[in-house]
């Protein structure tokens, strides 16, 4: 397939999914029907929109990645899919959620051949087409990473849990969606140190299209610890902390976490702590 063939096929789905959401009264999309393949609660909006997306991809050889229903088909081609990235948002009619999907010629994360994320609330849409291709858009124009070298920045962080310098901390409820602010140089950076049994917590399907797009858009892209993500693997059971910004920012951050962990766990052996 051509990348004007994925374009279309993200736009096709975008649009469904947004025509079955306006359709139901709002109350109605906050309603919990069941417990998803990551075995969180599924909300009826996220069920509406899945049903859509899948709709439209079972017509190609693909092998779907989704929150709700697991691993979908066995096509060559992998698609990572969360048909309602931020359904706190879209149950509320707060106007940040998105839908998110990222396609691969293999189950790892650098094999992606592109990327789609699209606010279901205000029709603006990111894409990109392989990994380190150097190009992404919003709504059709280039878009680049901020370039600011200061840690006095505006960041996206999951979730602080003390004050590291930074000069915002802000927090939307779509990752996809976040991931792209940082991509079109809206905000600096994009942090998430939560963990999940030892893990990190953010799953594939959350973050792979926006980590496509913010990469290709200039930004670093890595774990907590530095690693690249490429290796990450479209899989359920795929967790990732994240560092996302610039180059002239990322390891600063990096750094800053660290030595600030760093110094707590001192502290915290010494028997103080830094948290009142």
């Amino acid at each position: 397939m051509k990348y004007p063939e994925f374009l279309d096929i993200c736009r096709n789905i975008k649009d469904g999914i947004k025509k079955e959401i306006e359709k139901l009264p709002q109350p109605d999309l906050r309603l919990e029907i069941g417990i998803g393949k990551d075995g969180t609660p599924t909300k009826k909006v996220d069920k509406i929109a899945e049903d859509v997306a899948l709709g439209i991809l079972r017509e190609y050889d693909f092998k779907i990645i989704t929150e709700e229903s697991g691993v979908v088909g066995d096509g060559d081609i992998v698609v990572a899919l969360d048909p309602v990235d931020g359904t706190f948002n879209a149950s509320r009619n707060i106007p940040i959620y998105s839908v998110s999907l990222c396609f691969s010629e293999s189950e790892l994360l650098g094999d992606a051949i592109f990327g789609y994320v699209a606010n279901l609330a205000t029709d603006t849409e990111y894409y990109s087409y392989r990994w380190n291709c150097g190009k992404s858009f919003k709504d059709g124009k280039s878009i680049s990473v901020s370039s600011t070298d200061s840690m006095r920045c505006n960041a996206i962080f999951y979730y602080p849990d003390k004050d590291y310098g930074f000069k915002r901390v802000r927090i939307f409820g779509s990752a996809a969606l976040e991931l792209c602010f940082v991509a079109d140089g809206s905000v600096d950076c994009f942090v998430d140190i939560r963990s999940h049994k030892n893990r990190g917590f953010l799953r594939i399907y959350d973050v792979a299209a926006g980590l496509l797009i913010s990469r290709n858009a200039g930004a670093i892209t890595t774990d907590l610890e530095g690693r690249g993500v490429e290796e990450k693997r479209f899989t359920m059971d795929e967790r990732l902390t994240l560092v996302v910004a610039n180059k002239n920012l990322h390891d600063k951050i990096i750094k800053r976490i660290s030595e600030s962990r760093g110094k707590s766990r001192g502290e915290s052996k010494g028997g103080k702590s830094r948290i009142n």
